[in-house]
């Protein structure tokens, strides 16, 4: 069945799983604080669906892939947002528990990589190798400058805020802990580049 599947499908899913590992690692995080996560999960499956787990070419409707794939984007953004926004509002976790579990998430992926070297736009597509922006016909990002020394970018439609909306969150969090997310991915590099995302919503990648 797998010959049905393309790069762009399983690329699209290891996106899905990472992050629903950050889901995972922050629910971790949650009950080492004392919080009870079954009532949470539970809810959050009723409204957003399960996750999937396992090989691809197993889970996914042959004759409805790019549908399914989707699904299971939305699937997992809603459940990030609420579970994330239910921890704050309740007090259970800070914003800066979460950034650090975006980061070292961040950091331990790059590790895993051994990047040493690389171009601005070879870094910047390596994020958007993990990080989720729809799919890849929605063209989410707009490159403004690309050199060998720096590459920057604008956001052309936010496709996260739905989801935060719908759960009476915050998508700036969300913001936030991906640019966390990046630091970390930067920073546990050797390549010598950083990160940043100015209040108009630019972002760069450039040498530090």
């Amino acid at each position: 069945m797998s010959a049905f599947l393309g790069k762009i499908h399983y690329w699209l899913y290891n996106k899905i799983q990472l992050h629903e590992k950050l889901i995972e690692d922050i629910m971790e995080f949650a009950e080492k604080k004392g919080h009870s996560n079954e009532s949470l999960l539970k809810e959050s499956y009723l409204k957003y669906g399960l996750p999937v787990k396992g090989p691809l070419e197993s889970n996914i409707e042959h004759h409805n892939i790019h549908g399914w794939l989707q699904e299971r984007i939305t699937s997992v953004e809603s459940r990030l947002a609420y579970i994330i926004t239910e921890l704050l509002n309740n007090n259970i976790v800070a914003k800066k528990d979460i950034a650090d579990i975006f980061y070292e998430n961040g950091a331990n992926t790059m590790k895993e990589l051994k990047i040493s070297e690389g171009t601005p736009e070879e870094l910047f597509n390596l994020v958007f190798d993990y990080m989720l922006e729809g799919m890849p016909c929605d063209h989410v990002n707009e490159i403004i400058e690309n050199s060998e020394t720096a590459i920057v970018w604008k956001t052309t439609t936010d496709i996260h805020k739905g989801y935060w909306d719908e759960v009476q969150g915050d998508v700036d969090n969300f913001n936030y802990f991906v640019d966390s997310w990046i630091n970390g991915f930067l920073g546990s590099s050797s390549t010598g580049y950083m990160y940043s995302r100015e209040e108009n919503g630019m972002c760069t990648i450039k040498k530090a």
